[in-house]
């Protein structure tokens, strides 16, 4: 009995061991913020006194702390991997440290065939071609095994070769949900979104701005454009899974986050909105409208939901939602306004623009999808030059 008393007591005088060090004084906390390399290494090293300092952030911290964690409940190495993922810029390191994601080429990458891997090596400036298992030995050997933009071809001929795999795709998104505290299928909430719009309104300004441009469309209409799908794919929950293996904000699979240009982190904003944004400008470039742009990122299909046709489908409620929502938001000329309409919330701030939070600051340009053809050569060297900007 007397061990059954002792242990709950034990348990209250480690917590006030671990949160009695915490300070409470806004001052520290702001003071420990503003010597941090970025905000996110702030949050990542003072997990244990994150109830303590939470409560002396600024209203734009707060937005984007709340925004990352969403939905609560994380374990500390969850908590750590997300503002880690936040923190890097490069979509290489995103891919090393989470190495599951490149489990396609791992199991598959002897099905490229030894043309391929000498027009390869060729074009990385070896002198002589290598044999596959000496090639791979020495990825391993040197810690490029698993750097996804050196192998970038590599993982798109395996794909042609052995197409897809979803036992592999599951495998993913179980170890994303333990890696993260991913949900799987959850999406955010009106305030979830309204916050995630307000936190990463640059980004999203940016990719509209580019939008705007290659298509010849209104700005506002580019911005709604983003945010409708957006809205539609997660509610704005950047760390938002789905069963097949779509991941983030823009709910990338595979195709898009891999193999559709430079590889990019399916959970970085900026980079996501680009992949999309590439996609949109070919779909222009071949002569296609907005709206069957809209129903082939969603399907994979340009014909699709036309003229009424497939109305009940899973993929052409997608498409007539958009449109509901443009037409809804046809008169509406401000983020503010486009934000209260859609959530009953808006967050926009002057001082979200003072978050020493890091940036992705790609531009189009490095993820355009047109290096995979210029490597293989051959008839895909005129859809290189088509997809150049």
């Amino acid at each position: 009995m007397r061990k059954l008393l002792l242990l709950p007591m034990s348990i209250l005088l480690l917590s006030q061991f671990i949160y009695g060090a915490c300070s409470q004084s806004g001052k520290f906390w702001q003071g420990q913020i503003q010597k941090s390399k970025n905000i996110e290494t702030f949050f990542i090293n003072n997990y244990n006194c994150k109830n303590s300092f939470y409560k002396h952030l600024k209203n734009s911290e707060k937005l984007y702390y709340d925004a990352v964690l969403y939905p609560r409940g994380l374990k500390k190495a969850q908590y750590k991997n997300r503002w880690f993922t936040m923190s890097i810029a490069s979509d290489k390191e995103f891919f090393k440290t989470f190495s599951f994601y490149n489990n396609y080429f791992t199991k598959h990458k002897n099905s490229i065939t030894d043309r391929e891997l000498h027009c390869f090596q060729k074009q990385k400036g070896f002198p002589y071609p290598v044999a596959k298992n000496r090639f791979y030995t020495e990825l391993q050997k040197r810690g490029i095994h698993n750097d996804v933009s050196y192998l970038y071809p590599l993982i798109r001929w395996s794909h042609d070769a052995s197409g897809r795999d979803m036992a592999l795709s599951r495998e993913r998104v179980e170890k994303a949900e333990q890696r993260f505290g991913i949900k799987r299928g959850k999406v955010g909430d009106n305030v979830q979104f309204a916050r995630y719009i307000a936190v990463f309104d640059t980004d999203y300004e940016f990719v509209a701005n580019q939008i705007a441009l290659k298509l010849g469309i209104p700005y506002m209409d580019a911005y709604k454009l983003l945010v409708i799908i957006t809205y539609m794919e997660s509610r704005g929950n950047i760390f938002a899974s789905s069963t097949t293996g779509a991941f983030g904000p823009l709910q990338l699979t595979m195709h898009y986050y891999m193999m559709y240009g430079e590889p990019n982190n399916p959970f970085n904003p900026r980079a996501s909105l680009i992949k999309l944004a590439n996609k949109f400008i070919h779909y222009h470039r071949v002569g296609k409208t907005l709206d069957a742009s809209v129903i082939a990122y969603k399907s994979g299909s340009l014909e699709k939901c036309q003229d009424g046709v497939g109305r009940d489908s899973a993929d052409c409620r997608y498409y007539y939602n958009y449109k509901r929502l443009m037409d809804e938001m046809l008169n509406m000329n401000t983020k503010i306004k486009i934000s209260r309409y859609m959530t009953g919330k808006a967050y926009f701030r002057k001082d979200m623009e003072s978050l020493n939070r890091s940036y992705n600051v790609n531009e189009l340009k490095f993820y355009e999808p047109y290096q995979y053809a210029v490597l293989k050569g051959g008839v895909l060297n005129a859809q290189a030059r088509d997809h150049m900007f």
